[in-house]
């Protein structure tokens, strides 16, 4: 059991503060999440958060507060979302109800935080009261594909919650839902369930037979028994399925997840059956990467090795190459690139005889075509793999081509998403090695020619710099 939004920072819990947590813990709740609504409060929200590891939060300047959003305040907003606990951007939006603030300026107030909810990649929580037109409109305008959210103590109809799960967002219910004259039974019944969260916003909007008296977060589940009764289930689905919904949303479960689970979860994530709404949706990729061109630039060190047991070091090559990229999917992308090296180390002391020797001036070249992975595409920080083939030409003192096919693998990449209005810049480091084995009949090793078998080894770390480009005008 999860309570999505309450004020537990507001003076109404003055006096007894920890007990309503520890209320609301004790009958089975995991985790509160509270919204800041305005900077004078960010610091006494951010010290609850740090009073009990159960507790979440959200930053943001409600439109009650709009006045109040300098660029000094709206910096302190991102600033502060970086914290480990925060883990939204809200609570923020429209109010045409008070009019506390200038319509226009509530307006600008909230483009700009959604804004940075979306250079964050968190999910915002949106307040919306008799301004619906105007919220959906900016909503729909600011939705790249990297918006997410939800609507909070949702109480539009049923048409008005499919366009924002269309969109993207979820709809939170809470105690006005159970209110006598409520006609939201057919909106909760629509919902679908895996877009639904529920809440108290306490100390507002108590639950029936609540009204009336402040609200609490233990309270939560009045709302829950309302949705169960109004669709037919039971009590104890509703909160498992709510909070898993929770858990997703804010980021609230600590899931250890290793470098080769990652792919098998993906791949049994995407082959659920499509009728199951239990399944794990995963949360709109805000870094959509179409086609990319690049430029790169690598180090490298080449070994040849025989079966007979000699190895001879080629030396150390620096170049740049260039790569393109297409991605099939947010976690799969082809790639091609090709690098040029020539040796960078003349002379070196050999083992055999102690004596400096001039190494040959070999030029390296690498065409390889991979299979990238991307482990965590919807992240800053991403991390990737790649396995390929290769196309080798190693020009050996400068007039003695050979070419060799072989294979690749990127032993790990780690990348960073740079959104621009032009599109995304992908700077990033790889260490990469290449592999190419084959019989080889021209080396004479001992009295005679042996017919042995031959190969590459290419050791390459190398930078990276990928462009793709913003097709959608977004």
């Amino acid at each position: 059991m999860i309570d999505t939004h309450c004020h537990l920072d507001h003076k109404q819990f003055d006096e007894d503060r920890s007990e309503a947590a520890a209320r609301a813990f004790a009958d089975g709740m995991t985790h509160l999440v509270i919204p800041a609504i305005e900077p004078s409060r960010f610091d006494a929200v951010l010290a609850l958060t740090e009073s009990d590891e159960r507790i979440f939060c959200g930053m943001g300047i409600h439109p009650h507060d709009a006045l109040k959003a300098s660029d000094e305040a709206l910096a302190r907003v991102e600033e502060l979302s970086y914290g480990a606990k925060v883990r939204a951007v809200g609570e923020i939006g429209l109010d045409y109800h008070y009019d506390f603030a200038p319509r226009d300026v509530q307006q600008t107030v909230f483009r700009k935080q959604l804004q940075i909810a979306k250079r964050r990649n968190l999910p915002v929580i949106v307040h919306n009261r008799e301004s619906d037109d105007d919220l959906m409109n900016i909503l729909d305008d600011e939705q790249d594909g990297s918006l997410r959210g939800v609507l909070h103590c949702f109480s539009g109809t049923p048409e008005q919650a499919e366009r924002a799960v269309r969109l993207g967002f979820h709809i939170s219910f809470t105690g006005n839902i159970t209110f006598k004259k409520s006609t939201l039974s057919e909106t909760v019944a629509t919902v679908p369930m895996d877009k639904l969260m529920i809440e108290t916003d306490a100390p507002y909007m108590s639950p029936v037979p609540h009204r009336g008296k402040r609200n609490e977060p233990a309270f939560v589940r009045l709302v829950a028994e309302k949705v169960a009764e109004i669709r037919s289930m039971t009590v104890e689905d509703v909160l498992s399925r709510t909070t898993d919904n929770a858990k997703r949303f804010f980021a609230l479960s600590i899931l250890v997840l290793t470098l080769i689970a990652a792919p098998l979860v993906t791949f049994a994530q995407s082959t659920a059956d499509e009728d199951d709404d239990e399944k794990y949706v995963e949360p709109p990729n805000p870094y959509k990467k179409v086609i990319g061109i690049g430029g790169l630039f690598g180090l490298n060190t080449l070994t040849d090795f025989n079966s007979g047991g000699n190895t001879a070091d080629d030396g150390s090559s620096v170049g740049p190459g260039a790569s393109l990229s297409f991605f099939l999917s947010d976690h799969f992308a082809i790639n091609a690139s090709y690098w040029q090296g020539t040796n960078i180390t003349p002379t070196r002391i050999d083992p055999r005889t102690g004596m400096p020797r001039q190494l040959r001036p070999n030029d390296h070249q690498a065409f390889d075509l991979s299979l990238q992975y991307v482990v965590n595409p919807s992240n800053i920080l991403n991390f990737h793999f790649m396995l390929g083939a290769s196309y080798l030409t190693n020009n050996f003192n400068r007039d003695s081509l050979q070419s060799y096919w072989g294979f690749h693998m990127n032993i790990i990449g780690i990348s960073l998403n740079l959104k621009t209005p032009i599109g995304i810049f992908y700077p990033g480091v790889e260490y990469r090695a290449n592999v190419v084995l084959g019989l080889n009949e021209s080396k004479r090793y001992g009295p005679t020619d042996l017919r042995t078998l031959y190969g590459f080894v290419f050791s390459i770390p190398r930078v990276t710099l990928q462009w793709y480009p913003n097709f959608s005008g977004k």
